[in-house]
């Protein structure tokens, strides 16, 4: 629904997106602007909005995924808020798998969290995309755990070639709700 995508954009422009202070990005870069989306996951309503949206998009790729994951921390809210939204709607996304930047050191030893069984089509999120190189970690450990990535998604696209470097390395559809230029104030600041 147009109306949740737009309120969305507004938390995102008026919580999330910081402008001005010389910022390091997770890529090593330096950046005059960043999306702290923590500011969106871990409040009710961005959260909740950012739920709906993501399954409104994962439902315009061409294969239904049962799972969704990504990279530990990024990527942790967004999935649990899917999948606790599927379960309520219906919606076949109920599972979730979260990539561990390192395996665990105790227990089962995994690398990822919750995995499912060799086959899984999955939808990989992430909050932002810079260069994709987080996107890619969280990629490379699935495809190692034998799920089919079916799709990728994120919450902004910074628009610096990660999305066309994710869609060359794993020939699936990659989308991001926002984009750098759905935030006007970016080229005013």
């Amino acid at each position: 629904m147009q109306a949740n995508r737009d309120r969305l954009r507004q938390i995102v422009d008026e919580k999330s997106l910081i402008i001005g202070q010389d910022m390091t990005l997770s890529a090593g870069l330096s950046s005059s602007f960043y999306f702290d989306c923590k500011k969106i996951t871990l409040n009710g309503e961005g959260l909740a909005l950012l739920a709906d949206v993501l399954l409104e998009e994962i439902d315009k790729f061409p294969e239904r995924p049962s799972a969704i994951g990504g990279l530990t921390l990024g990527a942790d809210f967004m999935v649990a808020a899917v999948v606790m939204r599927a379960h309520q709607i219906g919606h076949p996304t109920i599972n979730g798998s979260i990539v561990r930047k390192e395996p665990k050191k105790h227990g089962t030893r995994s690398h990822i969290e919750n995995e499912m069984p060799r086959g899984t089509k999955i939808v990989v999120v992430d909050d932002v995309i810079t260069t994709g190189g987080s996107t890619a970690k969280a990629c490379e450990q699935l495809l190692k755990g034998g799920y089919e990535i079916v799709g990728i998604l994120a919450l902004v696209d910074r628009e610096a070639g990660g999305v066309e470097n994710l869609k060359r390395e794993y020939g699936c559809s990659v989308h991001s709700i926002f984009k750098k230029s759905d935030f006007p104030r970016i080229a005013a600041g």
